[in-house]
């Protein structure tokens, strides 16, 4: 329990530090614009200060220690996020140097080898399909910068979107 209580401290810091950040956004110098630059941000910063206070209420009133079992090593799904995890942070490590498109193709099918899905023609057309997706709403329609990768694979990339 303590451990608990010293994480949702953590994460309510974390949360007014958000706030804060928030409430610095400028105003909006639109009529329409009723929040402004930093009402989202805020609304998000306020609802999880709430739930967090839930949270830390009922665990003071129950005074036991949550068990996630997702959170635990030692069984199977405790290394499937744990390996998703490493996988995450591998994916963001090579984003910037192999490109959005190669990065999403190959994370996409691991993560789901990992997490326990064992179908492998369809995690390729899910593969496939998302990473299509995301390229062509995101890189295409949004016009969102996507990451491209260095030398030859950058040039390749502006070939596909």
């Amino acid at each position: 329990m303590a451990a608990e209580l010293v994480f949702n401290c953590l994460l309510g810091l974390l949360l007014v530090f958000y706030l804060v950040q928030a409430f610095m956004l400028p105003p909006s110098d639109n009529p329409a614009d009723v929040l402004g630059a930093g009402g989202f941000p805020i609304i998000l910063g306020v609802l999880g200060l709430i739930v967090l206070l839930f949270v830390t209420l009922r665990l003071l009133r129950t005074r036991t220690a949550t068990k996630i079992p997702l959170f635990e090593l030692g069984t199977v799904d405790g290394r499937a996020v744990a390996i998703n995890v490493v996988l995450l942070l591998a994916y963001l490590f090579v984003l910037d140097v192999i490109g959005f498109v190669l990065a999403t193709l190959a994370y996409l099918p691991l993560a789901g080898w990992f997490i326990g899905y064992r179908k492998p023609a369809m995690l390729a057309i899910y593969t496939v399909a998302v990473t299509a997706s995301l390229t062509l709403v995101f890189g295409v329609l949004f016009g969102v910068p996507l990451p491209r990768g260095a030398g030859e694979l950058r040039e390749l990339s502006y070939l596909i979107y």
